[in-house]
């Protein structure tokens, strides 16, 4: 069974019931939608589409509303476009005149808490690159450093920026309501700098009506995100390495450096990581991945990411369907090379003391390593369990049975976790024998002893028993059946 989730963006070359329908088929575990893109009548429609494909599929399929955040972007040029030459001035003001060759509107709360002389600015994908001269109170004057064609509302970052605006303003706000009220499972968040950015916006969700409970997933796209990391995952319930932005922000020859440590932070912190951005770009046209997007793929992989995600090859992309596909073949032709011992040793080797689900989440993984276990059947109430389990990646597959299918459809980005309808007999004896059926129905084999977490002697108990399920003898051929 793939260990590694595959997250698909949802978008005009993808959202007709059958192509859907395809996505899923092609191995698709969860859904985005990316809500920077049109219309709330859109956002419903999407929606709406996406939850009868998943109820005629019955599984539990998540589904990921993505906010656009605070993005800076410049304003209108004249012409839709300019040319910036290397050595020439070009000022970002506030006048509302559309923007030429010597000027252009941005919106900014402070300009000069926005940089100081000697401050890089990027635009666009980060090509074209200004430095800042002089700061101002109405005006930022910079000089070009590396020219190029700029268009309207191209994107303005800052990596140094001294500014501090609300990651979730009145416009995510008002998408989320909307991605709320069609019900989703998680709510990424764009350019979070720190825990306080998930913290707002889970106030916020507190204070909305009852419905889908709903987890924060923390975009990282900002340098500053990066280096506040700990309490970023301390409040997340999962990140999202977002490499378009984020290559910007930092430099680039570390960015493949700063994705292996943000998944490794994940890892230990038991949070689940979606590495994202141009995973399989070429496909928007080709058939075929390129070799290096197969290898940056498998990278993914042996890091150690839970998920990897589609955005333009499955929203617009001519493939998408075949993009899924490929993910899914790298990542079960990679996954059977990941070292998980190191990973192990790192939580071996952590200094604190354990919680108890912690230590019997441990146990459970090194039984089944012992005993080469076709795999580990974990009754869960909320999924932590399952997460804690999975955080150590075993070698075998995790089963979580949980009798909400929201905490099945919060596990569905978990890496390695499978989950499962709780079965209504709950004792012991009967637990065994409905997990060795359940393990069967997945097609797994199984020759040797499960492993099976429980909360003992009664149902509802935390997590406190680790124990084996034999498998069912099977009789040699000419001799009675043992009772």
């Amino acid at each position: 069974m793939r260990r590694t989730k595959i997250l698909a963006t949802v978008g005009p070359a993808s959202r007709g019931p059958r192509e859907l329908a395809g996505l899923l088929g092609a191995g698709a575990d969860a859904f985005r939608l990316n809500l920077s893109h049109g219309a709330a009548s859109d956002h419903r429609a999407d929606l709406r589409a996406i939850h009868v494909a998943v109820a005629r599929s019955g599984r539990d399929i998540p589904i990921v509303a993505d906010v656009p955040g605070p993005k800076l972007r410049i304003g209108d040029l004249a012409g839709g476009q300019v040319r910036l030459a290397t050595g020439q001035r070009w000022t970002l003001d506030r006048e509302s005149a559309p923007g030429d060759r010597e000027r252009v509107a941005v919106e900014l709360p402070s300009f000069v808490r926005a940089a100081v002389p000697g401050d890089p600015v990027l635009l666009g994908d980060g090509s074209v690159t200004l430095r800042v001269r002089r700061v101002g109170p109405h005006a930022i004057e910079t000089e070009v450093v590396a020219g190029g064609d700029v268009g309207s509302h191209a994107g303005l970052f800052l990596p140094r920026a001294r500014l501090r605006v609300s990651v979730f303003g009145e416009e995510d706000r008002t998408r989320a309501e909307v991605a709320l009220s069609e019900g989703v499972d998680f709510l990424a968040l764009s350019f979070v700098q720190g825990a306080r950015d998930l913290l707002e916006a889970r106030r916020w969700l507190d204070r909305t009506p009852e419905g889908r409970p709903v987890r924060l997933i923390a975009k990282i796209e900002r340098a500053e995100a990066v280096r506040g990391i700990d309490e970023i995952l301390r409040v997340a319930d999962g990140i999202m390495v977002a490499r378009g932005d984020l290559g910007i922000e930092l430099p680039l020859e570390r960015l493949a450096l700063e994705q292996k440590l943000l998944v490794h932070r994940a890892n230990d912190a038991g949070r689940f990581c979606i590495v994202a951005t141009q995973m399989l770009l070429s496909m928007l046209t080709s058939p075929r991945p390129t070799r290096a997007e197969a290898t940056d793929v498998a990278n993914a992989v042996l890091d150690g990411a839970d998920a990897v995600m589609l955005s333009e090859e499955s929203a617009v992309g001519r493939y998408p369907a075949e993009a899924v596909r490929w993910l899914a073949k790298i990542a079960e032709a990679t996954e059977p090379a990941f070292d998980a011992h190191r990973l192990r040793g790192r939580a071996e080797a952590d200094p604190t003391p354990r919680e108890t689900d912690r230590s019997v989440a441990a146990a459970a993984v090194q039984l089944a390593e012992a005993v080469r276990a076709p795999a580990i059947v974990t009754p869960t109430h909320s999924g932590r369990t399952a997460r804690l389990v999975a955080r150590l990646h075993p070698s075998c597959p995790v089963v979580a049975l949980a009798g909400s299918s929201g905490v099945r459809r919060h596990l569905g980005l978990v890496g390695g976790v499978t989950a499962r309808p709780s079965p209504t007999r709950t004792d012991l004896p009967r637990l065994h024998q409905d997990a060795v059926r359940l393990v069967r129905s997945l097609g797994i084999t199984i020759g040797r002893p499960l492993v099976l977490t429980a909360g003992y002697p009664l149902e509802g108990r935390p997590t406190n028993l680790v124990t084996l399920v034999a498998p069912p003898e099977v009789p040699a051929r000419g001799r009675p059946r043992r009772a």
